[in-house]
């Protein structure tokens, strides 16, 4: 409405942010109710357009100092366009490093219970501030470990069914049990999210457990192909295999990616040196780790046949008592689908 010479109005459906809903979940339940894109959105509230383009889940922190103050009046430009306080826009955003939350499009894991049960209740399904961590696997309030929800999708137009969140829900379920995580690493696992999650405006405050904090606030098993499975072995009595792969990824390559975004071509060392230099083995050291990898993927993709061979003869028997579809479960989930958003 600014650009056609208009005074803005507030928006016509008051889509507020719930508690402990991450900024991007909540603009995009917006943006799907008006039927529109956040960069118009942004627009048709008086914000800076070029915004829609920045990822806004730290808010501030997340921005350059020249920005600040456009990301101050998208803050109350939104509370004004639903009608709330500003407080409750700045509640959506994290207090955490960029290092500690997820990139911005693998955003997509959830607890399958929890959007069942919202769906069921005719609520809307949200993401969480935690879920977007790294160091997030599992929903607190239900004890479950979180679903890639891009592997329930069986369009990319169309929103998940409830079915398929039921069934979700029943594979979460055994998996929690198969998993076998430590007590122990539970508890600090639910102070680091707290630490993580939590308003941190007084500076100084040191993370529960430092220790775990340097092993698991900024990780890298989002590399993996089950980043669930791989964080549930580290919390597990089978830590090992997912330690194995932790140095795997972390390990310095002479290709190694350069601050403005090239890569850094292997230094050769002078002839002389080269001459003197003892003859090294080849490489003697990455077959043992390389092979324990392979045991670590070969053991996660071990428990997802079980899963689904039991997840088969749980619909064979029980699928007609639950009022849920004969469909063979699993089969049609493909984490590599396109990931709308909103979810």
């Amino acid at each position: 409405m600014i650009a056609l010479g208009l005074e803005p109005e507030p928006l016509a459906f008051r889509v507020r942010p719930l508690a402990d809903e991450c900024f991007d979940s909540w603009i995009d339940r917006m943006i799907r109710v008006h039927e529109t894109t956040r960069a118009a959105l942004f627009r048709h509230v008086g914000i800076e357009p070029a915004l829609a383009g920045y990822d806004l889940a730290r808010g501030a922190r997340g921005l350059d100092v020249a920005w600040h103050s456009a990301f101050a009046n998208l803050v109350e430009r939104l509370a004004w366009a639903v009608q709330c306080q500003n407080d409750r826009i700045s509640a959506t955003f994290l207090a955490c490093q960029a290092h500690d939350v997820l990139p911005r499009r693998i955003r997509r894991y959830a607890c399958a219970r929890c959007w069942y049960e919202a769906g069921r209740a005719g609520k809307p399904m949200i993401v969480r501030r935690e879920w977007i961590l790294r160091a997030s696997w599992r929903c607190h309030d239900h004890e479950l470990p979180l679903t890639d929800m891009a592997s329930l999708l069986r369009d990319v137009a169309s929103p998940i069914s409830q079915a398929d969140l039921g069934l979700a829900t029943i594979v979460a379920e055994r998996r929690r049990w198969a998993y076998r995580v430590r007590p122990g690493a539970l508890r600090r696992n639910a102070a680091e999210l707290a630490y993580l999650a939590g308003s941190r405006d007084g500076h100084g405050m040191a993370p529960p457990n430092k220790r775990y904090h340097a092993r698991f606030a900024a990780n890298l098993f989002h590399f993996s192909a089950d980043r669930i499975g791989m964080l549930a072995l580290a919390h597990g009595n089978r830590h090992a295999l997912a330690r194995r792969f932790e140095r795997l990824v972390a390990a310095r390559l002479p290709e190694c990616p350069t601050v403005g975004g090239g890569v850094q071509a292997p230094v050769k060392m002078p002839y002389r040196l080269r001459a003197c230099a003892p003859p090294k083995s080849a490489s003697a050291w990455m077959a043992p780790e390389f092979l324990d990898l392979l045991r670590a993927y070969a053991w996660v993709r071990e428990r997802r046949d079980i899963d689904e061979a039991r997840a088969a003869v749980f619909e064979r028997h029980f699928g007609g008592l639950l009022g849920l579809p004969a469909a063979a479960i699993l089969s049609s989930g493909n984490a590599s689908r396109a990931w709308p958003p909103g979810y």
